[in-house]
């Protein structure tokens, strides 16, 4: 995509304005043309966005919507949960902020559906056929209790020493080739032990084995708990190169920003009804 400089921004939302009634800011750079397709399949195009603006960072989309002044344009500012959302810590409450309700965007459109029609059109089976290979039930309660485990670790840890490796990890280092299907696949027993590390590292950062190992239950308590756990597990860095993994073992090869447009584009539309809520409310406009 082409990349402006950030002194041509303001010039490019001036242009942009009429064709859109809000507008949206978000992270990461380079994502635009994802996030246009994911919240026009939101609403369905009932809040029409043309053009979504990259800030670069979290704290950066943070610090613009405490400063935006709704009554000369209204604006979206959509932020990702990180660890923050993962540790149960509230969202900062300021107009037109939304924050999703998961790790990140890639928790919210993993979807059994999208992802069963994405498998049939790539190695021409039915989307039935599509569903009984992905068995994506069976996928998630294979790769669920460790990483949830893992996850409570990095949240705990990262309420001690913030500097401690967690989710940059990625799951490639926790994966093994089995040896009968050559399909890669996350090993509970790696796992298990990048789990236990972090769990040293806040131990030897806190002074207190006990109050770690408190706190390490608590987080993994609230996870326990949520109405999906796996979204508390880094969906770009975990679950989507695990999913692609699982796709490519039935010979579907695709790139990881086509499957994340094309998820996003696709399936059951209710898993956004947050993110078009937001949305709707911002399009309205805030008191």
């Amino acid at each position: 995509m082409l990349k402006w400089p950030d002194r041509a921004r303001a010039a490019i939302r001036a242009l942009f304005e009429p064709l859109q009634e809000i507008d949206v800011y978000v992270e990461d750079t380079n994502d635009e043309a994802f996030y246009r397709c994911l919240l026009n399949t939101a609403t369905n195009c009932e809040v029409k966005i043309a053009r979504v603006f990259a800030l670069g960072g979290r704290q950066a989309v943070i610090d613009a919507a405490k400063v935006h002044d709704h009554t000369v344009r209204r604006a979206l500012f959509i932020i990702d949960g990180d660890l923050s959302w993962v540790k149960g810590e509230p969202i900062p409450a300021i107009s037109g902020l939304h924050c999703h309700d998961a790790y990140c965007i890639e928790n919210v459109i993993l979807c059994e559906e999208a992802l069963s029609l994405v498998l049939s059109q790539e190695i021409i089976v039915t989307e039935v056929e599509a569903l009984m290979l992905l068995a994506y039930d069976n996928w998630i309660q294979a790769i669920g209790k460790p990483l949830l485990e893992l996850f409570s670790a990095f949240a705990t840890v990262h309420d001690l020493d913030a500097t401690a490796p967690t989710v940059s990890q990625g799951a490639g280092v926790m994966c093994v080739k089995n040896p009968s299907s050559g399909k890669h696949e996350l090993d509970p027993v790696k796992v298990r032990k990048a789990r236990d590390k972090a769990l040293k590292i806040a131990e030897n950062a806190a002074g207190n084995a006990a109050a770690v190992t408190t706190r390490y239950k608590q987080v993994l308590h609230r996870l326990r708990s949520l109405p999906n756990p796996l979204h508390a597990v880094s969906g770009k860095d975990f679950l989507f190169p695990l999913i692609n993994f699982h796709l490519q073992s039935f010979g579907c090869r695709i790139k990881k920003k086509s499957l994340r447009i094309r998820l996003a584009s696709a399936g059951d539309i209710a898993r956004f009804a947050p993110l078009a809520n937001a949305l709707r409310q911002t399009a309205r406009g805030y008191a």
